[in-house]
C-alpha cells in the first residue's frame, strides 16, 4: 500500500489545465512528477498552472527516467493506444481519458496489457462523479423506480465554446487523430452513463452517426443510437455538435418511478439538475436515507411524519454543485492508495467502445448488431496507422 501517489501527466491540453491538472494539485496525497506534452507552448502553459519544472515532450522517457505510480493520458484519441500499453508495460497505472481507443480492437488491447502488467486502468467518464449521478445509482440500487424497463440520454452542444475556449488543439475535428466525432466524444459519456445506471449489458446496437453540420472533411456531428440490453429492455442516445446551447438529460423509467438528472445544463424544461419519483407506499423511518434531506414539506411541517404512506410527489433535488472531475480524481487515487478496483474500469471503456463501434457497422448492415462484436470495425474516415 502506497502512502502517497506519484502522478505524471501525458498530454497537456485543454482538458489537462482546466481539470485534470488543478484537481491533481489539490490532492494531499499526490504528487506530481513530471508533464508530458510534444507541444512546448502546451507545456509552458502546465508549468505555469502547476509549478513543475520537470518536462518531457517523450512520453517513454518520462515512463523510464522517473518512478512513478500512476500517469493520466489525456491526449488526442489515437495515441491511447500506444500511451497505455506503453504504460503498463512499464508498470504503471493509468487513467485514461475516453474513449479508450478509436477501436473495438484497440480497447482491448489496452485492457490486455494492464490485466498482464496487473495494473489499474480507469476511464476518464467524469458524469458518473457528479453527485446527481450518485444519488440516482444509489436509488436505483435500493429499488426505488423498480425494476427498469428503459432509458434515454441526450448530450447536444454546440462545437464552438468548449473547443474555441477551452481546447488547445483541434484534434477533435480531424478524423485521423479523434475516430469519430460526437459519437466518440459525448457518447462516451452518455453511454457510459447509461450502461452504470441501468446496471445491464447491452446486448445489440442499432445507430446512425454522419455529419450534418460542420465543414466537410470533419467527423460525425450528430448520433443517434438505439440499445437493446440483455433482458431486452431499450435504451437511446442521442448526441449533436450543433445546438446552440447545452441540452443534456438521463432519463431513467422504471415500473415503479422515474429518474431525470443532468450533470451540464439546466433550462427551463430542466429547472433542477434532478429530479425523482416514485410510485411506492414509504412510511418516513424507511425513506432512503440519500433523498430524506432533499425533501421538504409542501403543507405541513411534520406532513411526511404523519402521512402513512407519506404523500407521492416528484421530488426536486438540488445538490451541492461539486466538480465531478475532483471527484473522480479523489476516487482514483483512493483506488490506487487503497488498492481498489475504479469505478470506470478498463473493460466499462472496452465495451462503450464495442457499443459506439458497432453503430458504424450497424449503418454498413443497414440492421441491429450483436455484442460482443466479432471483428474489429474501424471508424470509416479513420485511417488506422
Amino acid at each position: 500500500m502506497m502512502d502517497k501517489v506519484r502522478m505524471g501527466v501525458i498530454g497537456c491540453g485543454g482538458v489537462t489545465l482546466m481539470a485534470h491538472l488543478p484537481n491533481i494539485l489539490q490532492n494531499e496525497k499526490v504528487e506530481l512528477i513530471a508533464l508530458c506534452d510534444i507541444n512546448n507552448n502546451n507545456l509552458e502553459k502546465a508549468k505555469l498552472r502547476s509549478g513543475i519544472k520537470k518536462t518531457y515532450q517523450n512520453y517513454n522517457q518520462m515512463l523510464e527516467k522517473e518512478s512513478l505510480d500512476a500517469v493520466i493520458i489525456a491526449t488526442p484519441n489515437y495515441l491511447h493506444k500506444e500511451q497505455a500499453i506503453a504504460t503498463a508495460e512499464a508498470s504503471v497505472n493509468a487513467l485514461v481519458e475516453k474513449p479508450l481507443a478509436c477501436t473495438n480492437k484497440e480497447g482491448w488491447e489496452i485492457v490486455d496489457a494492464f490485466k498482464k502488467a496487473n495494473k489499474k486502468i480507469m476511464i476518464g467518464c467524469d458524469r458518473r462523479f457528479s453527485l446527481q449521478s450518485e444519488i440516482s445509482k444509489k436509488l436505483i440500487e435500493v429499488g426505488f423506480i423498480g425494476d427498469i424497463k428503459m432509458s434515454r440520454a441526450t448530450m447536444h452542444e454546440l462545437y464552438k465554446p468548449y473547443h474555441e475556449n477551452i481546447s488547445l488543439t483541434d484534434f477533435r475535428v480531424k478524423p485521423n487523430e479523434c475516430g469519430a466525432g460526437t459519437l466518440f466524444d459525448q457518447g462516451s459519456h452518455k453511454v457510459d452513463l447509461v450502461r452504470w445506471l441501468v446496471g445491464k449489458e447491452v446486448k445489440r446496437v442499432l445507430g446512425n452517426a454522419k455529419r450534418l453540420f460542420m465543414p466537410k472533411g470533419c467527423p460525425d456531428d450528430i448520433a443517434w443510437i438505439l440499445l437493446e440490453f440483455e433482458d431486452e429492455t431499450i435504451g437511446s442516445v442521442s448526441t449533436n455538435r450543433f445546438s446552440p446551447v447545452v441540452s443534456e438529460v438521463t432519463e431513467i423509467y422504471g415500473i415503479e418511478g422515474t429518474i431525470y438528472l443532468s450533470s451540464d445544463a439546466i433550462n427551463p424544461y430542466q429547472s433542477v439538475p434532478l429530479a425523482v419519483y416514485s410510485d411506492k407506499d414509504y412510511e418516513w423511518d424507511a425513506f432512503p436515507e440519500v433523498i430524506k434531506k432533499y425533501r421538504y414539506p409542501q403543507h405541513f411541517f411534520f406532513e411526511d411524519l404523519i402521512s402513512k404512506p407519506i404523500k407521492k410527489r416528484w421530488m426536486p433535488i438540488a445538490p451541492p454543485r461539486e466538480s465531478s472531475y475532483k471527484r473522480m480524481m479523489d476516487h482514483f487515487v483512493d483506488c490506487l492508495i487503497n488498492d481498489k478496483e475504479p469505478s470506470v474500469t478498463g473493460e466499462d471503456g472496452a465495451k462503450v467502445l464495442e457499443i459506439l463501434c458497432g453503430v458504424f457497422k450497424s449503418m454498413k448492415t443497414n440492421s441491429w448488431v450483436d455484442l460482443p462484436l466479432k471483428e474489429e470495425i474501424i471508424p470509416p474516415l479513420y485511417k488506422k496507422s
